[in-house]
């Protein structure tokens, strides 16, 4: 099968994807589209269209392109272009990003026609000094501006002001670039300005260094990759910026043909090598199931996964029994419970110690979970401690209880429990994080009939009224979702062993799903 890699330029970047695509013995072409009467060069275009740039015109030469690939069948990296044709302007991007997501800081941008309305705007108190302008459309830090007060203003021009952004500056001490390929974040830089520059941009003589923070790090990735899969980018560099003074994370702006030479000199990665590799795999897709599709991104992606890591290699192994995970699930065994006893009893006194960054997981930025997760303050951190017996049990034959017992009696976890049980409408609420819990505790007392599940009132929760009603509300219906998976998967013991007790309970269950699926 044949890659045809468009693009208008020969730059380093151009010849850094070419030379790899030779290494890999590969049919691959670049060309440029000109125009849309070249019947013979549209006619020998590839299997997969890997887009960097063309001389058509934006959007609609672009666009018309695309729509043609499309009606050939053809994998498109990139088609973005035809999805959202304003997807390089930056005030639609902030508008975008602001309309789609809840959770990501955006920069309130303006636009103007004339200096009157900018004037205007800056005497409301919408935008203040300092103020920065960038080019709607550009790139590489080029054409940005400063305004630190009305005398910067006297210079602009009407026609620079239409074509123009406008944004209140963000204090800051350098930004952040992460590179996306294939909807997984490679690896991220913080760039920095040089001296007396407010420009971060490499280009512009900014500096390099990387990102070793792994808590920033997961944020950057969570950011980039919901951009640039909403978007459709298989390729792209979202930038974002930190306030110095607050700490948060702003969307900055997005590149769909991002520059990379710095970012590869600082990280030692090979983009062009992982761009190759992603449009090979792209082409695997139609010879492929979709579940060793996802098997093989997950685990030949697995460092990228941060604290998921350990999630993701004690699923599979349970699942599969393969020597490979369990392999990987070594290397992280004193992570997770330290080098012997002292270690591991240290580790739950943190786990405890911390309640509240655990109970804030379960929040999780759901609201609805908010009050009902104040009745049951220790509900994460006992859950997250139970979970790590189960594991340990499951994968290293290892019962953690002795130590447990040490920290917390069982007449706290069992009441814990109670309370729970008692208020059969806050389990439907927590959903996951208060069935595992239940489910944990059985496996805790494991042959202890009295701290069995009883599934059958799980069930009828599932029958009420208001479950019913979820799917006006898709943060309930996902909570839902839930729910019904964590109970199935609670009682295989996370995938350990095959259910047989209260099988049909378990199926009814398992049909309810596939209608809620099938549904939404």
């Amino acid at each position: 099968m044949k890659i045809s890699y468009i693009s208008k330029t020969n730059t380093w970047h151009d010849k850094q994807i070419t030379k790899e695509a030779k290494k890999y013995d590969l049919d691959f072409e670049k060309i440029d589209i000109e125009n849309l009467n070249d019947f013979e060069k549209l006619n020998s275009l590839g299997d997969l269209i890997l887009w960097r740039s063309s001389s058509l015109s934006i959007p609609s030469g672009r666009a018309t392109l695309i729509n043609i690939l499309d009606r050939d069948e053809k994998i498109i990296i990139n088609r973005s272009i035809i999805d959202f044709p304003a997807v390089f302007f930056k005030q639609f991007q902030q508008k975008y990003i602001k309309k789609r997501f809840k959770n990501i800081n955006t920069i309130p941008t303006f636009t103007f026609l004339d200096k009157k309305t900018l004037l205007e705007t800056i005497k409301s108190g919408r935008l203040k000094f300092p103020i920065i302008k960038k080019p709607n459309l550009g790139s590489k830090g080029e054409g940005i501006k400063l305004i630190k007060d009305n005398s910067d203003l006297e210079s602009l021009q009407n026609a620079d002001i239409k074509e123009s952004i406008f944004q209140n500056f963000i204090e800051n001490d350098g930004d952040y670039r992460v590179l996306v390929i294939g909807g997984r974040p490679i690896d991220t830089i913080k760039r920095t300005g040089a001296k007396d520059s407010f420009l971060n941009n490499v280009s512009m003589g900014g500096n390099t260094s990387l990102v070793t923070d792994e808590k920033l790090r997961t944020e950057l990735f969570e950011i980039s990759a919901q951009i640039a899969s909403s978007l459709n980018l298989g390729f792209c560099g979202v930038d974002i910026i930190q306030d110095k003074n607050t700490k948060k994370l702003y969307f900055l702006e997005l590149n769909t043909v991002p520059q990379w030479q710095g970012f590869q000199k600082c990280t030692g990665i090979n983009v062009a090598q992982k761009l190759i590799k992603y449009a090979q795999s792209m082409l695997e897709r139609k010879n492929k199931k979709a579940s060793e599709l996802v098997k093989d991104c997950y685990t030949k992606n697995a460092e990228q996964l941060a604290s998921k890591k350990f999630h993701f290699f004690t699923r599979m192994f349970l699942w599969t029994k393969n020597k490979e995970y369990l392999d990987e699930l070594s290397k992280l065994k004193s992570d997770y419970f330290g080098e012997n006893a002292s270690d591991l009893e240290e580790k739950i006194k943190t786990i405890l110690d911390k309640k509240d960054v655990y109970q804030k997981k379960v929040h999780n930025k759901k609201d609805f979970r908010l009050n009902t997760l104040k009745k049951y303050p220790m509900l994460a951190s006992y859950s997250e401690i139970l979970f790590r017996n189960l594991m340990s049990k499951n994968i290293f034959n290892v019962d953690l209880r002795e130590s447990i017992q040490k920290m917390i009696s069982d007449k706290d976890l069992v009441s814990l429990r109670e309370k729970l049980l008692k208020n059969p409408e806050d389990i439907l609420t927590l959903s996951t994080f208060a069935l595992n819990y239940i489910y944990f505790l059985e496996d805790y007392f494991d042959g202890d009939a009295t701290h069995k599940v009883d599934v059958s009132k799980l069930l009828t929760l599932t029958q009420t009224k208001e479950f019913a009603n979820r799917g006006k509300n898709r943060d309930l219906l996902i909570n839902d979702v839930y729910f019904i998976t964590h109970a199935l998967i609670g009682a295989s013991k996370f995938y350990k062993q095959k259910i047989t007790k209260d099988r049909e309970i378990y199926l009814e269950l398992f049909g309810l799903l596939e209608k809620i699926v099938d549904k939404y």
